[in-house]
């Protein structure tokens, strides 16, 4: 098995290293298939950011082990 990773954590040697030896399997930098890591995270939260907006949810019992659906965040205006 492997694991791709994207965002700024990935440039963290430190990172990566304790995500390999607890994952137990490969770890990799998402750019070394051609994606961009950081355009891919800047994509991850403005998606979440859209659903917060129109107040959808962010986290499901699926996949969080939330209890119910749950909106991760609020909007704060200046």
């Amino acid at each position: 098995k492997q694991v791709w990773i994207s965002g700024g954590g990935r440039k963290n040697s430190e990172v990566m290293r304790q995500l390999a030896g607890n994952l137990r399997m490969e770890v990799f930098d998402i750019d070394d298939i051609g994606f961009d890591g950081d355009m891919l995270e800047a994509q991850a939260f403005a998606y979440l950011a859209a659903r917060v907006a129109r107040g959808l949810p962010t986290s499901f019992p699926a996949t969080t082990a939330t209890k119910a659906p749950l909106c991760g965040g609020t909007i704060s205006l200046p």
